[in-house]
């Protein structure tokens, strides 16, 4: 990740993949995917021609997964002045109150390894309202089969533009990392209160109807998706291939401990949980929104708790001379302690048993930072030639309390 220097944006695309947000550019896109510029100017016209009365541009900053669009609707007397000599636009002016909104809004064109789950998105908005973006599928006919999807703009400016790179705090960033770590705190906790509205359909019942139910369930059998449905297999491979005994350990007692989970909350937990995709007020440090839920799963409660590291500290880049670091801030262990202290403040079940959110936390780190994501594919373990920063900062996090 780089900042490139700008101004802040006061708003930000909902579903950049985070790790190039701020480098990509549309090019890269077309090109990764196998398109050219005609194709992309073709994907254009089909996307003004869906919303005649409205102004269409490229949005400023690109993800590597997918290229977006901002659409404003455009007032009344805007669109009866305008000049389109586009002769393949057609509609008529209702165009420019799309869903009953007239604020900008974003269109995201993905290929088809990287669609989304619009049901997943759906449950995202329904359960955080603001934080999450309203998405829906669009019926575009588009070269490449990609496939276009209609989301609200979310508020609020990207963390990781905003995040301090020293170790030792002034008392402003200090109250501003508090507010931020504990409106983390309500975040997560918010999964809680809503696991029964998140919980994915019981698993098929394979007994007669007559028979007796063991009223405990097996948490990871409520998983599901890409992850959630291969955790078991991804540990394993996790305790047999990570670079070091220390962490292929970790694995296999993080492996150990989720099997024997029981009656534990299964939620929909956020794919991505990094400063990038972290939108936040300015002022306040308060969380605005969340981008990316394109890897969102229903997964144990906690599982995206590794996000809290990145809040603590930050990544300092190999040099010619010196080997990837993850260096905390002086007052990690106390930003640390106020999450905790928040979340079972707002979720009292907690108190009794912390240890098992714990437990899931490592699974978070180990399966997002143990597991390279090869654009797109996660299916191998990382390793310390082509994945030395995803190591470093799983050992970093594996370490903390």
């Amino acid at each position: 990740m780089c900042d490139d220097g700008s101004s802040p944006p006061s708003t930000f695309d909902p579903t950049t993949t985070s790790t190039y947000t701020y480098s990509m550019t549309s090019a890269d896109f077309w090109k990764r995917v196998g398109l050219c510029e005609d194709d992309k100017a073709t994907c254009v016209r089909a996307v003004r021609r869906r919303y005649v009365g409205c102004e269409v541009e490229e949005f400023g900053e690109q993800g590597y997964c997918s290229y977006t669009l901002l659409i404003t609707p455009l007032s009344r007397a805007e669109h009866s002045t305008d000049d389109d000599d586009d002769d393949d636009t057609h509609g008529h002016l209702e165009g420019v109150r799309v869903a009953g909104r007239r604020v900008a809004f974003i269109v995201q064109l993905r290929p088809p390894q990287h669609t989304l789950d619009v049901s997943i998105a759906c449950a995202a908005s329904s359960m955080y309202a603001s934080l999450a973006p309203v998405t829906q599928s669009l019926e575009l006919l588009l070269p490449g089969g990609l496939c276009a999807y209609e989301m609200d703009r979310l508020a609020g400016t990207p963390l990781v533009r905003l995040l301090p790179r020293e170790r030792t705090l002034n008392p402003q960033m200090l109250s501003k990392l508090q507010r931020l770590v504990v409106s983390f705190a309500d975040f997560v906790a918010h999964a809680w209160r809503c696991s029964s509205m998140t919980h994915p359909p019981s698993h098929d019942r394979t007994t007669r109807a007559d028979s007796p139910m063991d009223e405990s369930l097996d948490t990871l059998s409520l998983c599901s998706g890409k992850v959630g449905s291969s955790i078991v297999h991804r540990l394993e491979k996790l305790a047999a291939g990570l670079p070091d005994a220390w962490l292929r350990e970790r694995a296999q007692e993080a492996l150990y401990a989720v099997e024997r989970m029981t009656d534990y909350p299964v939620v929909l937990n956020h794919g991505d949980f990094i400063p990038s995709n972290i939108l936040v007020d300015e002022q306040t440090w308060e969380i605005t929104g969340m981008a990316d839920w394109a890897e969102a799963e229903h997964l144990p409660f906690g599982t995206c708790l590794y996000g809290l590291e990145h809040l603590l500290g930050y990544l300092v880049p190999a040099s010619p001379t010196t080997t990837p670091s993850w260096v905390y801030f002086d007052n990690a262990e106390k930003l640390r302690g106020s999450f905790w202290a928040r979340l079972v403040a707002v979720v009292p079940d907690l108190r009794a048993g912390p240890r098992d959110a714990k437990v899931v936390r490592d699974v978070g780190v180990l399966l997002w930072h143990g597991i390279a994501w090869d654009d797109g594919a996660i299916n191998r373990v990382v390793n310390e030639v082509d994945d030395v920063e995803e190591v470093t900062k799983m050992r970093a996090f594996l370490r903390a309390a």
